[in-house]
């Protein structure tokens, strides 16, 4: 395996043990960036559910259209909201809804500016997070 989809394994992996340390069922998608239109992670309680792409990138997060457009009918079909999760390096996790992304020739961009409009992890999950 490449070292960016290790890396990013790993990323996803400490994001879906947050959301289990907080009380969540977490469905992690095999492969989800690399082959099919899933999430990385399904995040399900009773009264909470959202669709998590998670990125670990330092400088902006670059979302390809086609991805996007993937993403946009797997939260309209589903009816569960889908986030971006954008961890940078030494700060904490930041959640974008879709609709926080700006639309670019090429693709839908967050940037670094973005970072302090994201909600955190506790904003997420709607109460006082554990992890």
């Amino acid at each position: 395996m490449p070292f960016h989809y290790n890396k990013g394994a790993a990323f996803e992996r400490d994001l879906q043990k947050r959301f289990e340390y907080a009380g969540f069922k977490v469905v992690r998608a095999a492969g989800s960036g690399v082959a099919g239109d899933t999430p990385d992670l399904i995040v399900l309680s009773t009264t909470r559910k959202f669709a998590i792409e998670s990125k670990a990138w330092n400088a902006s997060v670059y979302v390809e259209r086609v991805r996007f457009a993937q993403m946009l009918e797997w939260e309209k079909t589903s009816g569960i909201p889908y986030y971006v999760a954008w961890k940078v390096f030494r700060k904490e996790w930041r959640f974008f809804p879709l609709s926080a992304l700006r639309e670019t020739p090429m693709s839908y961009v967050v940037g670094e500016g973005d970072l302090v409009t994201g909600m955190t992890f506790s904003q997420l999950v709607g109460k006082e997070a554990k992890a």
